[in-house]
């Protein structure tokens, strides 16, 4: 074996040690990661090897080190370490178990189409707030990168297969919960279990979120919570209004402790404006700031929709609004769309009993639960005035605007740079002209930040094709968007 393939192994090693880092607060935070993880990276793996024969030798070894170091399996991580590089015996012997394994995870020479993990991610990161999907997709596709250039030279077949793998990454399923896609996920066994060592088996036992997570401290999370609002692009009008309310209920708060009188406070609350302007966001960040002053113990977010709330029996209905209130106590429930529980034209429909319950439950657990609903502005004033109940409840109105063509910019260009991408000035300049054009025709259903990661999902398309046809890749390379790959059709953009 020469020097070049030793150095070669030694990189992918190093690689697939970082990854295992970058992966390690998943691991932490589920133990039902492992299995997933492991499953979408023999995906990865299959994908850039040309095929099954031709998987190369360094892509086995990268693979077999990240999936010893997840299963803690203390024998395969030895041969993979010490003895892949001198012993041409071990080294065959191990690549024919780690080719099975893949085998067995990617269900033979199909299922390497769909990645699980992206979806779970993304839907992780909008319920806690939190960027574990850009941290992991990161660190995967730099993975994929390093495990294809390890032989020295990147050919079209790889520069094709390293666009289909950022494809896959950017590619998103809408879920009902990350728990729920997390639970629904089959995991393949492999042959190989039975090769490990009795200590090493894993456990039968259902997995189970770790509960050495210490709670953070109050102060901390208003903190942050206050922090991460204020570094939204934008909305200086909502930040303005928030921090008015977060005031007002710190004095509350100390009048209460000192046992003076309180002035009645609602916290529920209706968020007028059009799509993509960051309601939801703001809604997670309000959860977190009730959380910060003590408001609420838990202060998570539940959201959902019409759908999630009203059924098409009789009876069921109020069964589906008590267990979306019973998820949501000590946390705010989120009401996106909340004008469709009434519908326009009159006719047999449960929204209204879903409304009535929600409001029974509202003011049971007046202590408890936080209600947001969402929606265009007219839709939602005109909702919110036909019902006394309502109205009595909801009397606190936050208004959200379109983002202008500079805020637009800046959101992109937050986009990329969490994607480690970066615009040339060219390519910013490009990218205005298409926001200015957009806001000065924008509608009703103009998309905002939805358009805006649209469009960014488009244009790292266009760079992956662009790149495909390059023999050499740096990462300035990799990581730049030039005029190009900025899609100039309009109309396609704005579809959400």
């Amino acid at each position: 074996m020469d020097f070049r393939q030793i150095v070669n192994f030694r990189l992918v090693k190093q690689e697939a040690n970082d990854l295992y880092r970058s992966l390690t607060p998943l691991l932490e935070l589920d133990e039902r990661f492992a299995d997933l993880i492991l499953v979408d990276l023999a995906k990865v793996v299959r994908i850039c090897g040309r095929n099954n024969k031709e998987i190369s030798s360094a892509e086995l070894l990268a693979y077999l080190v990240i999936y010893a170091l997840i299963k803690k399996d203390r024998e395969k991580l030895n041969v993979a370490i010490n003895s892949w590089e001198f012993s041409s015996e071990e080294r065959l012997k191990y690549q024919k178990i780690t080719i099975q394994i893949l085998l067995d995870l990617t269900g033979g020479d199909q299922q390497t189409d769909q990645l699980a993990l992206p979806s779970i991610l993304n839907q992780l990161d909008e319920e806690k707030g939190t960027e574990y999907s850009g941290h992991a997709v990161n660190a995967i596709y730099k993975f994929a990168q390093v495990i294809t250039k390890a032989d020295g030279v990147v050919t079209m077949q790889e520069m094709e297969a390293l666009s289909q793998v950022w494809k896959l990454l950017h590619s998103y399923q809408k879920l009902d919960s990350y728990q729920s896609g997390l639970a629904s996920i089959p995991i393949p066994k492999t042959t190989q279990s039975a090769d490990l060592k009795p200590e090493q088996t894993p456990e039968s036992k259902p997995p189970q979120m770790p509960e050495s997570v210490q709670k953070e401290e109050p102060a901390k999370i208003l903190e942050q919570a206050l922090a991460d609002l204020n570094d939204l692009v934008g909305m200086e009008n909502i930040k303005e209004e928030v921090q008015t309310l977060t005031n007002f209920l710190k004095v509350q708060k100390i009048r209460a402790e000192r046992g003076l009188a309180k002035t009645p406070v609602s916290l529920h609350a209706v968020f007028c404006g059009p799509p993509g302007t960051g309601k939801t966001t703001v809604a997670r960040l309000m959860s977190k700031i009730y959380e910060g002053l003590e408001f609420l113990s838990k202060g998570h977010l539940v959201e959902t929709d019409r759908s999630g709330m009203v059924a098409g029996y009789v009876g069921q209905t109020a069964k589906k609004v008590d267990e979306m209130v019973d998820s949501a106590l000590d946390g705010v429930l989120f009401i996106d769309e909340a004008y469709a529980l009434v519908p326009r034209e009159a006719g047999r429909d449960f929204g209204q009993e879903a409304i009535d319950v929600l409001l029974k439950r509202m003011e049971d657990h007046r202590d408890r639960l936080v209600v947001i609903v969402a929606g265009y502005t007219d839709e939602m004033e005109t909702f919110i005035e036909s019902n006394p109940g309502l109205k009595s409840r909801f009397n606190r109105y936050f208004y959200f605007n379109d983002y202008t063509p500079e805020e637009l910019l800046a959101i992109f260009e937050r986009m990329a740079g969490k994607s480690h991408f970066k615009l040339t000035p060219e390519a910013r300049e490009k990218l205005l002209k298409i926001f200015n054009q957009l806001y000065d025709n924008r509608d009703k259903n103009f998309g905002n930040a939805r358009m805006v990661r649209n469009l960014f999902e488009k244009s790292i398309e266009k760079q992956a094709n662009r790149l495909a046809v390059l023999s050499s890749l740096t990462d300035e390379v990799l990581t730049t968007l030039v005029p190009e790959d900025i899609p100039s059709n309009y109309s396609e953009t704005t579809r959400i």
